[in-house]
């Protein structure tokens, strides 16, 4: 064994060193897991010789932080378990579930920050909707020959950082596994056809359809709201069911699925009968790898299939190519004119637009757009429409996969005579520049 050289990086909690920053930082995190809080209390790997290593900033798609986020579980007792400087975002959603059923807060302790409160800063540029030029999204290697770069050590394991806080862990719990294996609770409904026949419908508990024609509704009512784009109104709003945790990915992927199907796009015969669960999404991920496709993940994950580790856009983009199925992946940060949040809005806003007849003069305008896969550091969303408000600002109008859909939507979506404020309802699904801006990059899969 090497002796210890000054300067060699060393573990804070055991004599471990090594002259590798990188595999330093997996030996705490298998070694210490419980014991990271250095994230939160501002500290750095320190050297030998009294010199710190000071963390770097990442990308978002093939970075590897030294030091790991610390991780804590939602005190509404959902059974997500969210980075620290995370967690106000996650509160906020809660309370926008309860806010939306015109409840108060049932857990009085929690102060949300008010996630999608009306964005304050103007779309900068000439063009109310300039157009973006991005850097094509690099997956994490473009190559077949992944596992060669891997085993000359150019590929590095991804940590706690990006694939969470089971980011080590051999097989998910075997409770967890059976409750994805019974799938989702179907409800089943009664309903009168045209001809007055009765029609025995099924649902399930976390997914709800004709959400984005509900969404343009209150859209139209908000007088804060100068103009707004809805995509297809045949993507279904699927959210995560109580305790399964960071399956946010699989579910945005499912989310794409049902708009394929029920499109009928080309590839949507390879999803016959009912969707995917997330063990079925992962196989598939897995299958993609084998065939090539963005295969470096495999490496980079140590392999998905059975965990809770989290994916993002290079799985989708892996899944959905391998099936045939088009879609173009882009990853948008800053530049020394444009901040990350304002090109992320200004791409969105040109996807929109470019659906559109410029001369229309309709406030709110429903597309037959995809809707559009939407990842950020820790999370991800499926983005479903566009908004301009009257001061210049924008949202975004995502389905969130921890916001499950209110009540108050399936009321108005039965009742369609209802008029109930906008705004309250809104609130779980926009995202503005207050949100956007503690972010630097950001991914699309369109």
């Amino acid at each position: 064994m090497d002796h210890r050289t000054e300067g060699d990086p060393t573990c804070p909690f055991c004599p471990f060193s090594d002259t590798d920053s990188n595999f330093l930082a997996e030996h705490v995190e298998a070694c210490h897991p419980d014991n990271d809080t250095r994230t939160s209390q501002g500290e750095d790997y320190r050297y030998a010789d009294g010199t710190f290593a000071m963390q770097q900033q990442v990308s978002l798609s093939n970075a590897k932080e030294v030091i790991l986020s610390r991780y804590m579980e939602c005190p509404y007792g959902c059974g997500e378990t969210v980075m620290e400087a995370e967690l106000p975002a996650h509160l906020d959603l809660h309370a926008a579930e309860e806010i939306a059923l015109g409840e108060a807060p049932a857990h009085s302790p929690v102060q949300p920050s008010e996630i999608a409160r009306h964005a304050h800063e103007p779309l900068i540029g000439s063009s109310p909707y300039p157009k973006l030029p991005l850097e094509k999204f690099e997956p994490r290697t473009a190559s077949k020959h992944g596992h060669d770069k891997y085993l000359a050590g150019e590929i590095k394991r991804l940590g706690r950082s990006e694939l969470g806080p089971h980011a080590h862990e051999k097989q998910m719990p075997s409770w967890l596994r059976r409750m994805l294996e019974r799938g989702q609770k179907s409800i089943f409904t009664n309903t009168l056809t045209t001809n007055g026949a009765l029609r025995r419908t099924a649902a399930f508990e976390n997914e709800m359809t004709d959400v984005t024609p509900v969404l343009a509704r209150l859209c139209g009512r908000d007088k804060s709201v100068q103009r707004a784009f809805l995509c297809s109104s045949m993507v279904h709003q699927i959210s995560k069911v109580p305790k399964e945790g960071g399956f946010c990915g699989y579910r945005n992927i499912q989310m794409l699925i049902t708009y394929i199907k029920n499109a009928r796009l080309p590839g949507h015969e390879r999803f016959p009968g009912d969707l995917p669960t997330i063990l079925q999404l992962q196989d598939m991920i897995e299958n993609a790898w084998d065939q090539g496709f963005n295969s470096v993940g495999k490496f980079e994950t140590g392999g998905i299939r059975g965990t809770r580790k989290y994916i993002g856009t290079p799985e989708a983009q892996a899944l959905f190519s391998s099936l045939g199925i088009h879609c173009e992946a882009n990853s948008i940060g800053s530049t020394e004119s444009v901040r990350a949040h304002d090109a992320l809005l200004m791409n969105v806003a040109s996807y929109f637009r470019g659906a559109c007849s410029l001369e229309s003069s309709d406030k709110v305008i429903s597309t037959s757009l995809a809707p559009i896969y939407f990842q950020h550091q820790g999370h991800s969303m499926t983005i479903v429409g566009f908004e301009i408000r009257d001061n210049g600002s924008a949202n975004l109008l995502v389905f969130d996969p921890i916001f499950k859909a209110p009540l108050a939507i399936k009321r108005l979506k039965d009742t369609p005579g209802l008029s109930p404020e906008p705004i309250r309802i809104l609130k779980g699904y926009r995202r503005g520049t207050e949100y956007l801006q503690k972010y630097n990059v950001f991914e699309l899969l369109k």
